[in-house]
């Protein structure tokens, strides 16, 4: 089963995205917090990160590096913030997709069907 991570601090919308994924197969976790998803990668590294932009201890678009060095996963940067320049910048570090909130569920399958490794 693909593992997914969601990094967001309004908990609510995470967890009612994980939820979503809990029910399109994935195994699901939440992290409020940059510190937060850095546990998570060392407890069960991710198929699927799910990564807002801004976060209580520091930007998303600097985590992505941080986040694919640990191995292949597929990043969707998922905010509030419409700027084709953050897209694009996020594209180049390596994320799969940059997606505006609220962002449906079918855009985001439609990003985790077209990404490799996912299940």
């Amino acid at each position: 089963m693909p593992h997914a991570v969601i990094v967001d601090d309004n908990l609510e919308s995470s967890e009612t995205l994980a939820i979503l994924l809990e029910m399109e197969g994935y195994s699901a976790a939440t992290a409020a917090s940059l510190g937060d998803a850095r546990r998570q990668l060392v407890e069960h590294r991710p198929d699927v990160m799910v990564l807002d932009r801004a976060l209580p201890d520091g930007q998303g678009m600097d985590f992505i590096s941080e986040a694919l060095s640990t191995g292949p996963m597929t990043i969707v940067m998922l905010t509030g913030t419409s700027d084709p320049g953050d897209a694009a910048e996020a594209i180049r570090r390596g994320a799969a997709a940059y997606l505006v909130k609220p962002a449906t569920i079918d855009q985001l399958k439609a990003v985790l069907e077209r990404a490799p490794q996912s299940a």
